[in-house]
C-alpha cells in the first residue's frame, strides 16, 4: 500500500491540477514536486533505488532548486556514494550560499573524495561564519596530510588540541598523522586511551576499526567491530558489520541473532533487507540452516519473509521458500510494501518448473513497476531458461544499469552472456562488477573460474590476489583463494 505522504502528495498535485484551469497537463514545476515527494517517501521508506530515480526526475525539470539537489545529496549518503553527495551537495551551495548543511558536508566528503583543495576553500569559509569553529580546522588538516603533509596535519591538530584536548576530531586526526608516518601502535594507543566513559567513542571507534584492518590485526578489529555494535544497537550498518565479520569467523549463530534484531528494527527496510541478502549470498549457502530460515521466515514482517524466501531460491531452495511465504503472499495488486515478496513467489514457482506461471505472476509486478528490481531479476533468469536470450539480456543490463553494485545481478547478467556464448562480454561484465566492488569475493571468485576454464591461470591468480588486497583482513577472501589453489601455488605467493 503506498504512504499516506505519497497519497497526500498525489492528492495535492491533482489540485494544482484543477486549479491551473484548463491546461490540461502538469507543468514542469510541478512535476519536478511531485517526483521529489515521491522520492522524499521512498527515502524514508529505505527504497533508496527509487529515491535516486524520482529526484533524478524532479532535477531533470527543474535543476535550479537547492532543495531537490539537497534530496539527491541525502539519498547518495544513505547509498554511501561519497563522490555523488559531494557532487550535489556543491550544486546545494552554489544555489544556496547560506546553506550550513551543505557546507559542513563539504568539507568532510571533500576528504573522503580525495579534494584537498576544494577542502581547504570550503573550511576557509565556514571559519569566516565561525572564527572559533573548530570543524574547518580539523578538515584543513586532514587536507594536509591528504598531501602528504603530515607535520602541518599534526599543526593543525595541536592547535584546536590545545584549546580542547577532548576534541574528538582533532583527536583522530593527530591519529591519521601518526598512523601515515608508520607509528600504529602510538596512533592506536592515543584513540584508545581517550576512550573515556561518559563519552560518544562512536567516530573513534570507526578509526580505530580502519586502522586495526589496514594494520592487519584481526582481534583489535573484531574488539572494535564488537564496541561498535555494542554502542550502536539501532545502527544497522554497524550491526551488520560485525554479524558479517561473525559469520566469516565461524559464528553464524551469533551473527544470526544480530540479523533478526535489525530486521525486527527495520521490518520494512528494503535497502537493509537487500544488504542482508547479499551479506548472506557472499557467506554462500551455509549462511543459513533450514531451521534458520523458517524461524527468521516465521516473522511477521512481509519484507523479512521475503528476504529468508529468497536466499531460499538463491541457494536452490524453491520449497523451503514457499514454506516461508506460505499463505502470507498478499493477493492485492502490487505495491512497494509486497513487490519483493511476489517475486521470490514467482521465482520459487518458476524454479519448480513452472516458468510460465511464474512469467505471468513477474509481468504484473513489472506493469505496476517497470523496474523493481526483483522482478526485473526473476524475469531474466526466466526468459534465460525459455531462451529469450534477447528480453533476458535486455533485463539484465538493465539492472545492473539501475544498480552498477550489485553483485547477484551482475553474476545472473554473467550467466545470460556465457549461455549465448559470449564470453568476452561475460568477462568484461565481470571486471566491471571487481571495478565498482573491488573486494567481492563472489565476483572474483566468478572471473576467476572462468579464466582458468580458459587457460588464463596467471591472470586468474591476479584477480584473485587483487580482492584479497582490497578485502584486507577478511577471512572470506582468504579461504576463496585458498579454494582455489594448493599452498605451494604460486598464486599464494
Amino acid at each position: 500500500m503506498k504512504s499516506s505522504f505519497v497519497r497526500l502528495a498525489a492528492a495535492l498535485a491533482a489540485s494544482v491540477l484543477v486549479v491551473g484551469g484548463a491546461g490540461g497537463c502538469a507543468s514542469k514545476d510541478e512535476r519536478a514536486a511531485a517526483a521529489a515527494a515521491k522520492a522524499d517517501a521512498f527515502l524514508q521508506q529505505g527504497d533508496l533505488q527509487r529515491a535516486r530515480q524520482n529526484i533524478q526526475t524532479a532535477i531533470g525539470f527543474r535543476d535550479d532548486v537547492s532543495d531537490y539537489w539537497l534530496t539527491l545529496a541525502r539519498v547518495a549518503m544513505a547509498m554511501k556514494d561519497p563522490t555523488k553527495a559531494f557532487e550535489a551537495y556543491e550544486n546545494v551551495y552554489q544555489l544556496d550560499r547560506g546553506n550550513l548543511e551543505a557546507l559542513r558536508q563539504l568539507c568532510q566528503l571533500g576528504l573522503n573524495v580525495r579534494q584537498p583543495d576544494k577542502v581547504d576553500r570550503y573550511a576557509d569559509q565556514l571559519l569566516v561564519i565561525n572564527p572559533n569553529d573548530s570543524l574547518p580546522l580539523t578538515m584543513k588538516g586532514g587536507a594536509a596530510l591528504q598531501r602528504g603533509d603530515s607535520k602541518n596535519a599534526l599543526v593543525f591538530a595541536e592547535r584546536v588540541l590545545a584549546a580542547n584536548a577532548t576534541d574528538i576530531g582533532a583527536l583522530i586526526l593527530k591519529g591519521q598523522a601518526l598512523a601515515y608516518r608508520g607509528d600504529n601502535a602510538a596512533a592506536a594507543k592515543l584513540i584508545e586511551e581517550s576512550l573515556v566513559p561518559g563519552s560518544d567513542p562512536t567516530s573513534r571507534l570507526v578509526f580505530l576499526r580502519d586502522l586495526y584492518q589496514r594494520s592487519a590485526n584481526s582481534d583489535g578489529y573484531q574488539r572494535t567491530l564488537a564496541r561498535l555494535a555494542e554502542r550502536n544497537p539501532t545502527d544497522s550498518r554497524m550491526q551488520l558489520d560485525f554479524a558479517d565479520w561473525l559469520y566469516q569467523t565461524g559464528q553464524p549463530d551469533r551473527a544470526f541473532t544480530i540479523v533478526r534484531a535489525v530486521f525486527r528494527q527495520h521490518p520494512k527496510d528494503i535497502a537493509i533487507a537487500s544488504t542482508i541478502l547479499e551479506m548472506w549470498l557472499d557467506e554462500g549457502r551455509d549462511a543459513l540452516t533450514a531451521q534458520q530460515i523458517l524461524l527468521g521466515g516465521s516473522d511477521a514482517a512481509l519484507e523479512t519473509k521475503a528476504t529468508f524466501a529468497q536466499f531460499a531460491n538463491e541457494t536452490g531452495q524453491p520449497d523451503l521458500a514457499l514454506q516461508v511465504l506460505g499463505t502470507d503472499l498478499p493477493g492485492t495488486a502490487p505495491d512497494p510494501g509486497n513487490s519483493n515478496a511476489k517475486a521470490t513467489y514467482a521465482f520459487a514457482v518458476g524454479l519448480k518448473g513452472r516458468a510460465q506461471d511464474a512469467l505471468s505472476r513477474t509481468q504484473q509486478i513489472l506493469d505496476t513497476d517497470p523496474s523493481q528490481p526483483r522482478a526485473l531479476l526473476t524475469r531474466a533468469r526466466l526468459r534465460a531458461a525459455t531462451r529469450n536470450f534477447e528480453g533476458a539480456l535486455s533485463d539484465g543490463r538493465q539492472l545492473v544499469s539501475d544498480d552498477v553494485a550489485n553483485i547477484t545481478a551482475r553474476l545472473a547478467l554473467t550467466d545470460i552472456l556465457l549461455a549465448q556464448n559470449q564470453p568476452a562480454l561475460a568477462e568484461s561484465n565481470m571486471r566491471e562488477a571487481l571495478r565498482v566492488s573491488p573486494d567481492s569475493s563472489r565476483a572474483a571468485a566468478r572471473l576467476a573460474t572462468m579464466l582458468i576454464a580458459s587457460g588464463r591461470r596467471d591472470e586468474a591468480g591476479t584477480v584473485l590476489r587483487d580482492m584479497v588486497r582490497a578485502s584486507q583482513i577478511s577471512p572470506r577472501a582468504q579461504a576463496v583463494l585458498a579454494s582455489f589453489h594448493l599452498s605451494n601455488d604460486p598464486l599464494t605467493r
